[in-house]
């Protein structure tokens, strides 16, 4: 898996995913409507869309 950069494009709406957050990695959901960063659970504000320099999808979970 490769890091996406914002500027070029960001991922699928309500889809949860590894952000590069001034330096720190952070899982945060892009919503579309309000095109601003939410919080790992999708429902509240995080940051807006700048301030995320990279993304990447999070792998698949492992089968059990």
């Amino acid at each position: 898996m490769n890091w996406n950069k914002t500027i070029e494009g960001v991922p699928q709406s309500d889809v949860k995913v590894l952000a590069c957050y001034h330096g720190f990695y952070k899982l945060l959901v892009w919503n579309s409507t309000y095109e601003c960063w939410d919080d790992e659970e999708g429902d509240d504000y995080f940051c807006d869309k700048e301030q995320v320099s990279y993304w990447m999808p999070l792998p698949e979970m492992p089968k059990v």
